[in-house]
């Protein structure tokens, strides 16, 4: 454990107690090497247990973002390149880790959090990725990337971008907590608890998810596997310094035989760093649809 409260520890530091606390490994195969995935299993290739291999490099690589347009217009279509570079050698990096079956997280939320997208990056032949995509409003935009290359650990970067008409001046963003944590999208009614014990930071908290027929009332049992999980969650505090990309505690179960369905509960673990307000996305993917609900609340 820390010596130090986890809210002063720097975010290095925070994530190195997060890693603890829920380790993320790289898994290979003893006989495909060319095997790199973030969870446990078997080969694709062979069927062998897969082992989990030792990072030779422990530091933070980097990350260089470019887009085209170098000052997007609102509303239109921009394309973004992302660089990964290896932090001693400053060579280009090859090689991935399947984490949640992709290669690459990126999520783009605007300056006032109204604005959120969880997009998923193509490598292309010279070893960057690229994804297009259109930002709706005016503004400033955080980058979000969660990648994870072998042979290091799982990195968590964060870059900005400005729209044309912005001002250069960052703007002071107030969240109010949500007075009910109910909600329903895409016919879907989604409540969202933690046990009825006040949010603490520096606590591990079960974050439980109850889903049901907005229609019928009734608990679903229909949810389908979204990128390896029953869900995703995304946690950020007002200005985007704290971030938290969360996975349900519960695994899919390993069937090649039947469709998994889940449901009608869906719990994620997350420890707020600090005391604050903070908007937490969270996606299910029900009939082939992704279902994206956020929630606003209060950490003591």
């Amino acid at each position: 454990m820390p010596s130090r409260p986890f809210a002063e520890l720097s975010t290095a530091e925070r994530l190195k107690e997060l890693e603890r606390l829920a380790p993320t490994y790289d898994y290979t195969c003893v006989m495909h090497s060319e095997v790199h995935q973030a969870q446990e299993g078997v080969c694709p290739k062979c069927g062998m247990p897969l082992k989990v291999l030792t990072p030779s490099m422990q530091g933070e690589y980097k990350l260089q973002v470019r887009s085209t347009p170098s000052r997007p217009q609102a509303g239109q279509k921009v394309k973004l390149q992302l660089i990964i570079s290896h932090p001693q050698t400053g060579a280009r990096v090859k090689d991935y880790v399947i984490n949640h079956e992709k290669l690459f997280h990126l999520f783009v939320v605007s300056q006032d959090l109204e604005e959120y997208q969880h997009l998923h990056p193509q490598i292309e032949s010279d070893s960057s990725f690229t994804v297009e995509t259109v930002l709706p409003r005016t503004g400033r935009y955080k980058l979000h990337t969660d990648f994870f290359p072998v042979g290091g650990t799982l990195q968590v970067l964060h870059r900005e971008l400005v729209t044309a008409g912005k001002p250069a001046t960052r703007a002071t963003v107030t969240l109010r907590a949500d007075k009910t944590l109910v909600k329903t999208v895409e016919g879907t009614r989604i409540q969202l608890d933690w046990g009825g014990k006040p949010l603490t930071a520096g606590v591990l908290v079960p974050l439980r998810y109850h889903l049901a027929d907005a229609q019928t009332g009734q608990p679903i049992r229909d949810l389908e596997p979204y990128l390896g999980a029953w869900g995703h969650t995304l946690i950020l505090n007002a200005d985007q310094s704290e971030y938290l990309h969360s996975h349900p505690t519960e695994m899919l179960p390993d069937s090649t035989h039947t469709k998994p369905r889940g449901g009608p509960v869906v719990e994620f673990r997350a420890m707020f760093p600090a005391a604050g307000t903070y908007r937490i996305w969270t996606q299910f993917q029900r009939a082939g649809r992704i279902i994206t609900v956020a929630f606003t609340i209060q950490c003591q």
